[in-house]
């Protein structure tokens, strides 16, 4: 078992790039890669779901918006792309100055969150 697991993680982490949409990737950053797109898939997937209104004591169905969904997936395209990177980065080593990219640019990617939040909640409570 210990001997199977060892040709597993050699062959995982033998330090080949392959060749995935365009760009030079270890093998772990494509895996997540690929399960990045699965989870994408299913944001866009078009179904409904009920949940609990507190105002009426009911439950409702929310309806499906293609264009909020789409926001979601727009708004985490940054953190996906960061979470690839850096997989691939930690593979191929040499990433001192790449840790100082993903430090700022996931502040300005909280920081568009915490408005985007801010900005939503003023625009429920003035239809309210």
């Amino acid at each position: 078992m210990a001997r199977v697991k060892s040709k597993l993680l050699n062959k995982l982490t033998n330090g080949k790039t392959t060749k995935f949409l365009g760009m030079s990737m270890h093998t772990p950053a494509v895996i997540a890669a690929i399960a990045y797109f699965i989870m994408a898939l299913v944001i866009i997937l078009p179904f409904e779901f009920p949940v609990y209104d507190d105002t009426t004591n009911e439950k409702v169905i929310v309806k499906y918006n293609l264009g909020q969904r789409i926001l979601v997936l727009l708004i985490m395209t940054i953190p996906i792309a960061l979470s690839i990177y850096t997989i691939n980065c930690m593979i191929g080593g040499k990433c001192y100055t790449w840790s100082y990219v993903v430090s700022i640019v996931t502040v300005i990617w909280i920081a568009i969150f915490v408005v985007s939040a801010i900005v939503y909640t003023v625009r429920a409570g003035r239809s309210m």
